[in-house]
């Protein structure tokens, strides 16, 4: 999370390439997924990554944590 980045980006540049995507790089738009909260919530995450404390970055970095599988949930039936 140094140097030149999305952190020196304004968060309003942040906000339209995490709306609209980029071109040619893999990265989808999310304007069809995320509310404009949400993607105002990741501009501004992004644009202040370098000041975040040690355990925000490793929580973020752990990613959720993993659910238990339903156990009441019935299978569906593997018929060949």
């Amino acid at each position: 999370m140094q140097g030149k980045g999305v952190t020196d980006d304004p968060p309003a540049e942040s906000y339209w390439k995490i709306a609209g995507g980029i071109r040619m790089t893999g990265m989808p738009g999310y304007d069809k997924t995320l509310s404009a909260t949400q993607m105002w919530q990741v501009s501004l995450l992004v644009a202040n990554a370098d000041k975040l404390p040690k355990s925000a970055k490793d929580a973020l970095v752990a990613g959720p944590a993993p659910t238990m599988p339903d156990v009441n949930k019935k299978m569906p039936d593997m018929k060949r």
